[in-house]
């Protein structure tokens, strides 16, 4: 009987460290696909992260994403579409349309903590229930009004349970 229940907790053990793993590798892939210029996100105070905020205030559309490998190009004739708002006051809206309906208006707080800007949505009523939170994470500087968003899902323990890679263009 022993023997069993030690199996039992090596198992339980190496499954966590294979979640572990797995995840690892998720956002090494992810790290991989993206080009960050850590001189690009690195604020050394307050009032150059303000300056560099005023190139985010405004209307960004999205116009390509990378999910699950496969890149998808959004237009306006496209199903869906979804604007990030960014205003002055370091709050963003997210709002999405599908079939030409709005099917999520959310506003959330922008914040900055020494290496990217980052905004989460953590609404369960509009998640997946094994998705305890999303973080849209800014990767880079504005190049030429586009900007990359990582869009990160996290479990109830923290852990990342996926990604995807957006691409924005200033309205």
């Amino acid at each position: 009987m022993r023997v069993l229940i030690i199996i039992a907790i090596i198992a339980s053990t190496l499954s966590q460290v294979e979640h572990y793993i797995q995840t690892a590798h998720q956002a090494q892939e992810l790290c991989g696909t993206v080009a960050v210029e850590p001189d690009d996100v690195v604020v050394d105070n307050d009032d150059e992260y303000a300056e560099r905020y005023k190139e985010l205030i405004g209307e960004w559309n999205l116009y390509m994403a990378s999910l699950d490998g496969e890149i998808q190009f959004f237009d306006e004739d496209s199903d869906f579409s979804e604007s990030l708002v960014f205003y002055s006051d370091y709050t963003v809206d997210l709002i999405e349309y599908s079939g030409g309906r709005k099917t999520l208006d959310m506003t959330m707080d922008v914040v900055y903590d020494d290496i990217y800007v980052s905004f989460i949505c953590d609404d369960s009523s509009i998640l997946p229930s094994s998705i305890a939170y999303e973080e849209y994470m800014i990767l880079g500087g504005i190049e030429d009004g586009d900007m990359t968003v990582a869009l990160l899902f996290y479990d109830e323990d923290d852990f990342i349970e996926g990604s995807y890679s957006l691409f924005f263009r200033k309205a």
